[in-house]
């Protein structure tokens, strides 16, 4: 069937309902394809507000699967009907439900976007990261194609009815369409040059910071976390501190103890109950490691990165005091990250709490300048200051985001930054050829670490410390003198194009 023939045929606008739907439905499983690397951790937070475990990833992706083999299978016999019959017939159920699907599946989406906020800033990077792969080719492929495109004008012209427009103005329409087409596709790269694109000599990599430990192979905030982290080439951790009600320090990163630990065996009664009204010999009783192995969130047992033997060994694990993570930090010459977990205001040792964190610091005999503490707080920093422990490293506070003008003029003695990756690629730049360093926290997935140290991030802060160990170089990096080089070659080739075309067509018309 020629393109004559169908355009004449009946119904051809069903086709392209169907069409929108099964784009429509893809481009939203694509978007959780690029979520993957954050789904172990989608399914606790959900587990977590849920009150039982839930595998929402798995359950959104058959949601998204049904409708798009539905539009699959509409769009096929429509096909069908339009080569047999002529023309498309659809039941007036065929012809809602898709416009329905498309709108409320939006929508959804859209709401768990927004509470998915610091995942969702992901979609945009990884698009921004293959996005070289894709202008180049769809570049070239317009330049072989602006001959039949500018040839076929008057034949598409003939399909758009005159009752609204006259030809004169239709051969416009299409002809500034196309122009508006090839401006954005050739003028995007320059407007918005990828991460990757690189000005100068290519930045050392960013050095790993284990979040919580290798929080992916082994349960987090435990010795073990920390050990794996070491082996697999980080050059720190991050752990988060809490006190007890007795004033002993531990490491827990959730209020309570139900997600990370046996509670709901040992006290029962007990399980809701916020950590730090449990003193250290209640919490030391419990089992901070065989959750890992039985709810096997990130898949590690799975897929075999850690083995069934070394899983049973993580069972019985006890949550950490922060002296003995300090003298494991002291030992490797580790940095530690502090994220400080406040007590509640009715603690017995609530004012008492950065005191004791720093006073234990500072009895470990660890060396200072291996220790960070992002913070703003004033009663924090004045202590620092008042125990004469300025050797450590003092960073703006994570939520502030401070600009390179912020940073400059702070009043305390600031020397890195720490953001959840807000800030602009000319702003990580300007960070960089400032020579002030940036730790950029929770980055999982290797398309964003692979920007980063393009960006020149000295800090990357993750979870997968064993993948990103590996990487000897970027994935791929380009020099802005060749990246510009590059495009000219293909504007040249373009104009080129644009001329021996015009030429030809006008060559053409002569003879007729």
């Amino acid at each position: 069937m020629d393109i004559n023939s169908f355009l004449r045929r009946r119904g051809k606008k069903w086709l392209i309902l169907d069409s929108a739907l099964i784009i429509n439905m893809t481009v939203l499983t694509l978007i959780m394809l690029i979520f993957h690397v954050y789904w172990g951790d989608i399914n606790l937070i959900v587990s977590d507000y849920v009150g039982f475990d839930i595998n929402l990833v798995f359950i959104i992706i058959v949601i998204l699967l049904l409708p798009l083999i539905y539009g699959a299978a509409i769009l096929h016999g429509h096909l069908r009907n339009i080569k047999k019959n002529n023309e498309i017939k659809p039941c007036i159920l065929n012809k809602i439900i898709p416009i329905v699907l498309m709108l409320i599946y939006s929508i959804l989406f859209a709401l768990l976007l927004y509470y998915l906020e610091q995942y969702s800033r992901l979609i945009p990077q990884v698009i921004e990261f293959y996005s070289i792969f894709f202008t180049i080719p769809l570049s070239l492929l317009l330049i072989v194609g602006l001959y039949p495109l500018l040839k076929s004008i008057p034949r598409w012209k003939n399909h758009l009815s005159n009752r609204i427009l006259n030809a004169e103005i239709k051969s416009k329409v299409i002809l500034g369409l196309l122009i508006t087409g090839y401006l954005f596709v050739f003028a995007s790269p320059l407007l918005l040059i990828p991460s990757n694109v690189i000005f100068g000599d290519l930045p050392p990599k960013p050095h790993l910071i284990a979040h919580r430990g290798a929080s992916h192979l082994a349960p987090e905030n435990t010795i073990v976390a920390g050990e794996l982290a070491v082996e697999h080439g980080a050059v720190g951790w991050e752990v988060d501190i809490r006190i007890s009600i007795d004033g002993e320090l531990f490491l827990l990163h959730d209020d309570t103890l139900t997600r990370t630990t046996n509670v709901e065996e040992i006290f029962p009664y007990r399980k809701n109950d916020l950590a730090e009204t449990f003193t250290l010999s209640e919490l030391r009783q419990l089992d901070a490691g065989g959750w890992f192995v039985d709810k096997d969130p990130y898949g590690t047992l799975a897929i075999g990165l850690i083995s069934k033997e070394e899983g049973d060994n993580y069972r019985g694990m006890q949550i950490p005091t922060f002296e003995e993570v300090l003298n494991f930090t002291r030992d490797n010459n580790f940095f530690i990250d502090f994220d400080t977990k406040l007590p509640s205001s009715s603690h017995l040792y609530s004012d008492l709490y950065f005191e004791t964190i720093l006073n234990e610091t500072l009895e470990s005999g660890i060396n200072l300048t291996r220790v960070m503490i992002f913070t703003s707080d004033v009663e924090w920093i004045d202590l620092i200051n008042q125990k004469n422990t300025t050797d450590i490293l003092l960073g703006m506070d994570m939520r502030s985001n401070p600009s390179l003008e912020e940073f400059k003029m702070s009043a305390y003695n600031y020397s890195i930054i720490k953001t959840g990756d807000e800030y602009s690629n000319d702003l990580y730049r300007s960070f960089y050829s400032n020579n002030i360093p940036v730790m950029v926290y929770t980055i999982d997935s290797i398309e964003r670490f692979n920007q980063l140290w393009c960006l020149g991030t000295s800090f990357v802060m993750t979870n997968e410390v064993h993948t990103f160990n590996d990487l000897k170089a970027p994935i791929w990096h380009l020099n802005i003198e060749i990246y510009n080089i590059l495009w000219s070659i293909i504007y040249i080739a373009t104009l080129s194009s644009f001329l021996i075309t015009k030429f030809v067509l006008l060559k053409e018309r002569k003879i007729q």
